[in-house]
């Protein structure tokens, strides 16, 4: 259809407005989550769990905003929005993916999500405010590649700078927001083009 190269807008402004929401939630709603309450938790029920694992929970003795536990709430309407935006758009286009795969394909990025924060977290020791967005920058760098944007690639990069090099934490959130409404504005607004294609469609 045309325009089609530009249907990645859609997933840059679900991310912004999602993460328009984190901001929102924690200006509101402000919690804070403590390591003291991080190792009440170790000995639930008499669990006992490594020294180790003890360790890695309580990295800091400081009180940490929950914003960066919000990322993962984040990701997953990510997910879950922009699976359902390709499948649409693809009955459409009258070349509907296989609905199991597809329900298969979505399942394993929801899954991937906790699981490559929780890598970040014990294997890199990686703050909760880097983590989150470092995941995210995994993702654009997918829909970069998918949809062979050079646009998406530029806010990528912005992305990145500002969400984890510059502003970790709740300002960052807030900047990389805007950066991604730009980027989707921008991709609304360019002259339409001919269809290049996407990296599954020449798969």
């Amino acid at each position: 259809m045309g325009g089609t190269r530009r249907r990645y807008w859609f997933p840059l402004a679900l991310l912004g407005f999602a993460q328009l929401v984190l901001v929102a939630v924690e200006l509101l709603w402000p919690s804070r989550v403590s390591s003291s309450a991080v190792s009440g938790f170790t000995n639930l029920q008499g669990v006992q769990m490594s020294r180790e694992l003890v360790t890695a929970l309580e990295v800091s003795p400081h009180v940490t905003s929950s914003v960066g536990y919000g990322w993962l709430w984040v990701l997953a309407v990510a997910v879950l929005g922009v699976a359902a935006w390709y499948f649409v758009l693809a009955r459409r286009a009258g070349t509907p993916p296989r609905t199991g795969r597809f329900v298969l394909l979505v399942l394993g990025a929801l899954v991937a999500v906790p699981l490559l924060d929780l890598l970040g977290f014990l294997q890199f020791r990686l703050d909760a405010d880097v983590r989150g967005p470092m995941i995210t920058t995994l993702a654009l760098v997918l829909l970069a590649w998918f949809e062979r944007s050079a646009l998406v690639l530029v806010v990528t990069a912005v992305f990145v700078l500002v969400a984890v090099v510059f502003l970790p934490g709740l300002p960052g959130v807030l900047v990389s927001a805007v950066a991604l409404l730009a980027g989707a504005f921008a991709a609304l607004v360019a002259p339409a083009g001919p269809d290049p294609g996407t990296a599954a469609d020449t798969a």
